[in-house]
């Protein structure tokens, strides 16, 4: 038995060392680009299952893709893509994007996800008195708003005075305090998460301690807690009446979205009047269903409305939003997530929430110690006592010969930084720093900040020594940048400028490009078969189909619309039915379709015949794209040798397979 576990961990370690050899293998070479196994079958696997779905390719099959996507890589580079200031500029931003992740600590986010989990479980209502701080406080702009916010606490709790009143009196926060400071209901992530603490840790009917935050100081009156909501999901009716809506058409559209409703009381069907009326082309298709939702996440009117419907079918009267007229129909209450379903979005919004500040202050601890990072507070007095006050006014110069200068101020991975090098940098940043309140503090803060962003950029710049997964996403963003505008250049846009080409093409590959048989018509769509016939013999008269409209719609908005258009038959929809039956002009027979009638007016029929250029040219200009990028393929694969290592790719094949 133990020979046995010793040959499976032999076994093991074997396998395990020869993939990892197999990783460093170069796999095949453009020109003097080297691309190893490790990258191929990295991105292999990651594409795999796309294309599983789409168009499954083999390895062997997706290595040519891969070739050619290295040739014009290869060929960026040599006509010095990768070194143009727009590209490095446009990587650069990238590239911070791709380090945020790297640069958090993943047990502190692992607290934050399940606080946050658990405050979810309760909506908070509370109320607030603010003091408002301005953007780039001075101490004592902060002193001053901290030592009021302090006083209005003493006046409530020592003095009996009623917070709702010495919210309306009082709190810079104009909005809430005309609600004597009440914010109504919310839940985690509704506010900052300074406030968000102190409304959910303060006990019902209790006072927080002054809070802060990016607006000011606070104090918060918890009032009421109870079980969340959770979310809801619902489908709606609507009707378009906006901010530039005539009040005329706001008069048609009330008396359109009353007639529906009476529709509904008398038992029509709420979906199939939904794809007869809604004016939200979004949720037609789905019947009007909307993505479920919790609070504070629509129009509180339409959210009140909402969530008052109690059982699945109950539908609401008419209710006014600021984009229209709605009809709510309830189609489920959802409760709270679990954990595991609510895991990746809440881990999503805590990282880019004002909370992961506690993850960065975790991860800097971190990146001190794995650089051993060293200060030394000597020469920091040694700074001050070389800085006065014109420092304040933006004006300080560094004196011609700095005492100390070759002294070091701090000191992590074998870089050292002296004080000169400092009073340098307080020099280039002074008018960043420099806005009154105390000298000693500001340089203090700005020394501390250039620590934090030297260490950050040094970590930075070792994430692709120190991690293969990063250095793949590095490669992966730098090499589609730098592709994106050199096939601009070659196809996208060429296709679209190069008239001569595009029309050369055309003609050589003219009998592509047909239309099939199309109709000039109307398209009747009336609330019963008496309508759709009035409306068709009245455009057999010649009459306007806005003429016909007016007619016919004078009891009910409802009633008829028609569409003109020329279309084939594959684009009519339920009209195709009716239309292909036809072969000369004239009226088709009638269709019911939802509880409305259809029929077609045919004005003329178009035999089958070749399109003109300007008939066909998104699709031209489509295949014509993808006729230069074959030929540029070809230029390419003559231009610079490719070289397979076949054994690598044996050993790579059986790897993924």
């Amino acid at each position: 038995m133990k020979k046995s576990l010793v040959f499976l961990s032999l076994a093991l370690i074997t396998g395990s060392l020869n993939a990892q050899s197999l990783a460093q293998k170069v796999l095949f070479t453009v020109e003097e680009d080297t691309v190893t196994a490790e990258e191929y079958m990295a991105v292999y696997n990651k594409n795999r299952d796309i294309g599983q779905e789409i168009d499954p390719k083999t390895p062997q099959e997706y290595l040519e893709l891969y070739i050619n996507f290295k040739l014009k890589v290869h060929e960026a580079k040599e006509m010095g893509k990768d070194t143009m200031p727009t590209f490095l500029r446009e990587f650069r931003n990238y590239r911070e994007q791709l380090t945020k992740p790297y640069l958090s600590d993943k047990d502190v986010t692992k607290d934050l996800i399940r606080e946050a989990y658990a405050r979810m479980k309760y909506d908070v209502r509370a109320s607030h008195i603010m003091v408002a701080l301005p953007k780039n406080p001075t101490p004592d702009d902060t002193l001053a708003a901290y030592n009021k916010i302090v006083s209005l606490k003493r006046k409530i709790e020592e003095q009996d005075a009623i917070f709702e009143e010495v919210a309306q009196s009082a709190s810079d926060d104009t909005y809430s305090a005309r609600k004597g400071g009440d914010l109504g209901y919310f839940t985690v992530f509704d506010m900052v998460y300074p406030f968000e603490t102190a409304a959910y840790n303060t006990r019902i009917g209790k006072i927080s301690d002054p809070v802060r935050s990016q607006y000011g100081y606070h104090i918060v009156k918890t009032t009421d807690k109870r079980e969340a909501r959770g979310k809801i999901q619902v489908a709606h009716l609507m009707l378009i009446d906006n901010d530039k809506t005539t009040a005329q058409q706001k008069a048609d559209v009330k008396k359109k979205i009353d007639e529906i409703y009476a529709k509904l009381q008398d038992g029509e069907d709420f979906r199939t009047l939904v794809k007869q009326y809604s004016e939200d082309k979004t949720s037609v298709p789905q019947g009007g269903i909307l993505d479920e939702f919790g609070i504070n996440k629509m129009y509180p009117e339409f959210e009140d409305v909402a969530f008052a419907l109690q059982d699945s079918g109950d539908i609401s009267e008419p209710v006014k939003t600021p984009v229209g007229w709605h009809i709510i129909m309830l189609v489920d209450k959802i409760g709270v997530p679990t954990f595991e379903e609510a895991e990746g979005q809440i881990r999503n919004k805590v990282e880019r929430d004002s909370r992961a500040q506690q993850s960065q202050v975790s991860v800097m601890k971190r990146i001190k110690k794995d650089y051993n990072f060293k200060e030394y507070p000597k020469q920091f007095e040694r700074i001050f006592a070389q800085v006065d006050e014109s420092f304040m006014s933006r004006q300080y110069q560094m004196p011609s010969k700095a005492r100390y200068a070759d002294e070091v101020v701090f000191e992590f991975a074998k870089k050292q930084f002296t004080v000169k090098e400092v009073l340098e940098v307080i020099v280039s940043r002074q008018s960043r720093y420099g806005r009154g309140g105390n000298l000693r503090s500001q340089l203090y803060r700005l020394i501390k900040d250039f620590q934090e962003e030297e260490l950050l950029a040094y970590e930075k710049s070792r994430l692709s020594d120190k991690y293969a997964d990063f250095r793949m996403l590095e490669r992966e963003y730098f090499e589609g940048i730098l592709l994106f505008d050199l096939t601009e250049e070659k196809v996208w846009r060429r296709a679209m400028v190069d008239t001569t080409g595009l029309e050369n093409f055309f003609e050589e590959n003219r009998d592509k490009y047909q239309w099939d048989t199309r109709y000039k018509l109307y398209l009747v769509d009336a609330v019963d078969k008496k309508t759709a016939k009035k409306a068709s013999k009245y455009l057999d008269k010649g009459w306007t189909r806005v003429a016909v409209m007016e007619k016919l719609n004078i009891d009910s908005k409802l009633n008829l619309n028609i569409d003109s258009t020329v279309a084939e038959l594959s684009q009519l929809d339920a009209y195709a039915e009716l239309v292909q039956a036809e072969d000369e002009p004239g009226r088709t027979d009638i269709l019911e379709v939802n509880e409305r009638y259809k029929q077609a007016v045919i004005l003329a029929i178009e035999a089958p015949r070749a399109k003109e250029l300007s008939e066909a040219k998104g699709r031209v200009i489509s295949d014509y794209q993808a006729y230069l990028e074959k030929a540029w393929l070809e230029e390419l694969r003559s231009k610079y040798t490719v070289s397979v290592d076949q054994d690598v790719l044996a050993e790579v094949i059986r790897e993924l397979e």
